[in-house]
This record gives structure tokens, sequence and C-alpha cells, in this order.
């Protein structure tokens, strides 16, 4: 049997895997221009599927809860988070193709751009989970269907 709130312990699990992967990418950023090709090729190959797995798990758990609702203000959050995931979907490929750049010493970016690419993408991930991680606190519990 499949627990309804099954799908937000799946998406808060992969919030938990996406500020990992945040973590990691402070690292490469904090050690350029020495950075570890074995390290950006490992980033680069799970920036896009974690995002893409992450944003698919929040249409599937946290979109319906704000669409139930009802609340005109979380009607105008769920238009922007829906925006936002082209956006993140765009700088996920642009860091992935980044890191990889720089793992086979093809780097187009100087270590300055690199490092701003970088830092740019992980703070707005990190502040994204966090604030969609608020939003799932704020929810009510989804019924269970036994009342």
């Amino acid at each position: 049997m499949i627990l309804p709130n099954r799908p937000l312990e799946a998406l808060q699990q992969s919030y938990g895997e996406l500020l990992a992967l945040c973590d990691g990418l402070e690292a490469v950023a904090d050690s350029l221009p020495q950075v570890s090709a074995r390290i950006c090729l490992t980033l680069a190959a799970r920036v896009e599927p974690l995002v893409a797995r992450t944003q698919d798990l929040e249409e599937a758990a946290l979109f319906p809860l704000l669409e139930a609702s009802h609340n005109p203000q979380l009607g105008r959050t769920l238009a922007r988070l829906r925006a936002e995931h082209l956006a993140d979907h765009g700088a996920a490929t642009e860091v992935s193709e980044a890191l990889h750049d720089q793992a086979t010493d093809h780097a187009a970016l100087s270590p300055d751009a690199m490092g701003y690419l970088l830092r740019s993408f992980f703070e707005s991930m990190r502040r994204h989970v966090h604030s969609e991680q608020e939003l799932i606190a704020m929810m009510p519990p989804p019924a269970t269907g036994t009342d």
C-alpha cells in the first residue's frame, strides 16, 4: 500500500540530495582553478537528472497541494514556480556543460566566471529548496481517506 504522504517524503529526500549536490558545487567553486576532473565529471552527470527528478516530484507532490488550496496568492506562487522550473532546467544544463568542459580541459570560462556560474546556481537552488520546504510546512497534511 502506498501511503498518501509518500510523494512528499520522496520530495524531501530529493531536496536533501540537491542540497548535497550544492555542497559539492560549492567545494568546486572554492577550489578553482585547481579542481578534480573526476569530481567535475561526477557533478556534471548528476546535476541535470537530479534537478529534473526534483522538479517532477514537486509537480506530483507539491503543486497539487497548492492547487487544492484555492488561495489566490498560492495560485500566483504556483505560476511562479512553474516558470522557475524552466529557468532552473536551463541553468542546470549550463552548469553541467561547464563542469564537463572544465574536467576535459576545454573550459570556455575563466575560473572567476566558472565560480560565479556555480555560485549563482547553487545559491539559487538552496534558496529554492528552503522556500519550497517552507511551503510544504505551511500546507495542511494530505487527507488519509480514513475519516
